[in-house]
């Protein structure tokens, strides 16, 4: 294994949902979307999950499991819907997911009406 350098990049994992709307094309976009985040925020986008199948978790649960077993503690989103379509069911997951990893889940493209969230305790 190779020693970690002193100013590298912590990893995040990027996850899009795939709405019943999303084109391949736009898929594509949410991916360079995810790394444009990234790499602002100071991370390397290590992976992008993408659930291919409307209301199924395969590519979450895979998410799950693999920042358990890399230790990666950040996830970014496009935006909210890619959590839940309804905003409160979004923060919701967002909860979820943060505490499954114990880490934080970062939105690429935060929209003005649904402010972040973050519960005491998950992010601290």
């Amino acid at each position: 294994m190779k020693p970690e350098r002193p100013n590298a990049r912590p990893p995040i994992y990027g996850y899009v949902r795939a709405l019943p709307e999303l084109s391949v094309h736009a898929v594509q976009q949410h991916r360079e979307a995810l790394t444009d985040f990234s790499e602002r925020e100071g991370f390397t986008l290590a992976g992008v999950f993408v659930e291919l199948r409307w209301l199924h978790t395969v590519a979450w649960d895979a998410l799950v499991m693999s920042c358990n077993l890399h230790g990666v503690r950040d996830v970014v989103v496009p935006d909210y819907r890619h959590l839940h379509s309804m905003a409160a069911l979004s923060r919701v997951m967002q909860t979820v997911i943060e505490r499954a990893i114990n880490g934080r889940v970062w939105v690429a493209r935060a929209d003005a009406l649904v402010p972040s969230f973050h519960p005491r305790g998950v992010t601290e």
